[in-house]
């Protein structure tokens, strides 16, 4: 399983780094921010064509380059036809892609897209498992994991604060990318700190902790020397671009 960070940024707007975007084995996105659009169809990169995308929740620095994927999508149907473009999402998605695309109109509706709304299960996906539960962040948000066919897993926490499904369903990973947003003072309710995502991968006992989603605030303070007091696996502070295997 190869993680490769396409945006590890917030809606702060810090330059050089591009809103939450985390690409599994060039074939499964993981939220799509502004930026995300653009590092999917760089020059410098073949365009990768994502047939399934799982969105964490309904904020706009996590699914603003949702629009500019489809009409990417759409144009290459001119040429060729494309697969099924599948979107999962928590309860509320069918509902929520209807509105965001209602301004839209006809070419939306040309493409052949699959909605699968998710709060608490399994999925097989493409010979991969996928399993989520509810988190607290907004009244609909869901964390993930995936397991490829070879057992190696990762989670995803999107956004969120701490709730003990955080670290069942991260339990045993391979690896756990996990929003490290705020500092205590901040006195902000629905995201972590460094120390709580720490301690989330503490608990689960996972093997490698990526932090992510960190606000310009926060890096001044070491957000890896916190977490490192709390768990003593291996630390990563996410960077786009940067690739990892698992």
């Amino acid at each position: 399983m190869q993680l490769r960070i396409l945006g590890s940024g917030t809606a702060a707007g810090e330059t050089g780094r591009n809103c939450s975007g985390y690409l599994i084995d060039e074939r499964f996105l993981f939220d799509c921010g502004p930026g995300i659009w653009s590092a999917l169809y760089s020059k410098s990169r073949p365009a990768i064509p994502i047939n399934h995308l799982f969105l964490s929740h309904f904020h706009v620095d996590h699914f603003a380059d949702l629009i500019p994927m489809l009409w990417t999508r759409w144009l290459f149907a001119l040429k060729s036809p494309q697969p099924i473009m599948n979107i999962y999402g928590p309860a509320g998605l069918k509902d929520w892609f209807k509105e965001l695309t209602s301004v839209h109109r006809e070419w939306v509706k040309d493409l052949d897209i699959a909605l699968h709304e998710l709060k608490q299960g399994r999925k097989e996906v493409d010979n991969y498992l996928v399993k989520t539960l509810p988190t607290i962040h907004i009244e609909n948000s869901i964390c993930y994991r995936i397991t490829d066919q070879h057992g190696k897993s990762l989670f995803y926490s999107g956004d969120t604060t701490w709730n003990d499904n955080l670290a069942i369903l991260a339990r045993s990973c391979d690896l756990a990318i996990i929003e490290a947003a705020v500092l205590p003072e901040d006195q902000i309710e629905v995201h972590l700190t460094p120390q709580q995502a720490a301690q989330v991968a503490a608990r689960a006992k996972v093997k490698t902790l990526v932090l992510t989603h960190i606000y310009p605030q926060v890096w001044p303070a070491g957000p890896s020397k916190i977490a490192a007091a709390y768990f003593d696996g291996e630390i990563i502070e996410a960077e786009d671009n940067m690739v990892i295997d698992i």
